[in-house]
């Protein structure tokens, strides 16, 4: 369902979300939405990066980006923040970031949720909110999350040279995985010993592995164990 806001209707929500901001548990962060220029951030958010309103703005939303997160999380939630702001819905989105501030420098994992904040008459999505929060680092989910997260990077990273195994390579990615050698490969996979030996020799050139374990990563990661 679509909502209209004008520009007055705006100032006047920010004017009521600011008299309660400073008093969240977490950062609270409005952007423009054609942008994505920092319009207002509360004193958690900003205490957190260790920096003020006036410098987040100057630093612009690209280096913003860059300087503050892990820029590879980006493939997951931008899809999903330009779909609410292009079909202007009430929907909210929730995401995983990984954020590094001058106080920590370790990637901390925070879990943020935004949703458009404020259209115009035409019914165009103007500003989205974000109020996002510190997973505690100890926490056990956290752990798990931080794993996953691992995971989808790793995917995206060694995307192209996993594709460019062949369905008979990949069988043996999965043989090579489960400590076989070439005989009991060889044995399983119903080719010749000379065969497998070519099969593996190709499967770790292709993927760069070095040891067993990177082989166990890549099999892990897609599925194949």
């Amino acid at each position: 369902m679509e909502r209209s806001h004008s520009s007055n209707s705006f100032e006047h929500r920010l004017t009521n979300i600011k008299k309660i901001a400073d008093d969240l548990p977490a950062a609270l962060i409005i952007h423009r939405a054609d942008t994505l220029e920092i319009v207002y951030m509360n004193s958690t958010g900003l205490e957190t990066l260790g920096t003020t309103l006036e410098k987040l703005q100057e630093l612009g939303p690209e280096q913003y980006y860059v300087k503050y997160f892990n820029t590879e999380d980006s493939d997951e939630y931008v899809p999903k923040l330009m779909h609410i702001i292009k079909t202007n819905t009430n929907e909210q989105i929730s995401y995983f970031q990984q954020v590094k501030t001058p106080l920590n420098e370790e990637w901390q994992l925070y879990v943020s949720n935004t949703k458009v904040f404020a259209s115009n008459d035409a019914g165009e999505v103007t500003h989205v909110i974000t109020v996002a929060g510190m997973l505690d680092p100890v926490h056990h989910i956290t752990k798990k999350v931080s794993r996953l997260m691992d995971e989808i990077s790793f995917l995206r990273q060694n995307n192209l040279l996993f594709s460019r195994l062949t369905k008979r390579e990949v069988q043996v990615l999965k043989c090579m995985a489960m400590a076989m050698n070439s005989g009991e490969i060889s044995e399983k996979l119903f080719i010749s010993v000379a065969t497998a030996d070519t099969h593996r020799r190709n499967v770790r050139n292709k993927l760069g592995l070095k040891n067993n374990y990177d082989a166990v990563r890549f099999a892990q990661a897609y599925n194949l164990v």
